[in-house]
């Protein structure tokens, strides 16, 4: 729906709560109208949705975004105060079951239309190496383009140079997001972070960013903390047991081919466990 209309939709219904009385729909909507919002710009950054049948908050959600972007670039998407206020106008809200005073109500709106505000860039979308150099004002760094980096093979010695000019330009970045978030910008700051990454880890210090601007970013940190606790404790417990179990095996003799599975599932259990943690638990440095 088009936000002149939408808020157009608003007045209205404003006007006819004003006559009632009755702001209990009026509630329902700013939570409703807030909760899009945030879905919307959570979608975009290739966040997972909100798991919403585990009841987890507006709030939260909100926290968990600023989290993975503080983790990836040390920039935080959503205003600490903005995610104050709907904490407390959520908190009571669930408290209340759905009734809260009138200055909530204008509290919601008010962070509402102030998220309207932010710019946010769809990473899900594909950019090419050398056409985003060129359109990025990165010139500093347009050197990295596979079509100059031909005529350069001295790029090795470069490397420390070249790291050092990418990392001022994440630092003006950063205090920019900082200050306003804005689409270009966060997109530029994505691949200046996998410019370096790659290129620091790549062989010969060739640069290679594949897929979507999403992918260049660790998301780790949008699974519970909790379950990746959990899969440790499962870990320690598995590897401990096999362990006991095979020093009991050794010391009295008793070797039986029900023990030796039991000791082989244990252990192999413990290794997939492992990698689980590694594949989807681990936060990676970048």
């Amino acid at each position: 729906m088009n936000n002149s209309v939408l808020d157009a939709k608003l007045k209205n219904l404003i006007q006819v709560c004003k006559e009632t009385g009755n702001f209990k729909k009026l509630v329902v909507v700013s939570f409703i109208l807030t909760s899009n919002k945030v879905d919307e710009v959570g979608i975009k950054l290739g966040i997972r949705q909100r798991n919403r049948v585990s009841g987890e908050k507006l709030f939260e959600y909100m926290e968990l975004i600023n989290r993975i972007f503080e983790n990836n670039l040390k920039i935080l998407i959503f205003r600490k105060e903005h995610i104050e206020k709907i904490r407390e106008c959520e908190l009571l809200f669930l408290r209340n079951k759905g009734n809260i005073p009138y200055e909530y109500i204008k509290t919601m709106f008010h962070t509402y239309y102030e998220l309207r505000k932010l710019e946010v860039p769809n990473l899900h979308k594909s950019l090419e190496h050398d056409a985003f150099l060129e359109s990025s004002q990165l010139g500093a760094i347009s050197f990295l383009s596979p079509r100059r980096r031909r005529k350069q093979n001295d790029s090795g010695t470069l490397k420390p140079l070249i790291v050092q000019k990418i990392n001022e330009r994440q630092t003006d970045l950063q205090h920019s997001l900082q200050n306003r978030l804005d689409s270009q910008k966060l997109e530029t700051a994505i691949y200046l972070r996998s410019i370096k990454n790659s290129f620091i880890h790549g062989k010969k210090g060739k640069i290679a960013i594949h897929g979507a601007l999403k992918d260049n970013l660790q998301y780790q940190g949008s699974i519970e903390s909790i379950w990746g606790y959990l899969i440790i404790g499962l870990i320690l417990l598995l590897g401990s047991l096999g362990i006991v179990i095979l020093i009991e095996l050794n010391f009295i003799h008793i070797f039986s081919s029900e023990l030796n599975s039991l000791v082989l599932y244990l252990f192999v259990g413990t290794a997939l466990l492992v990698l689980t943690y590694i594949k989807y638990f681990r936060k990676e440095k970048g």
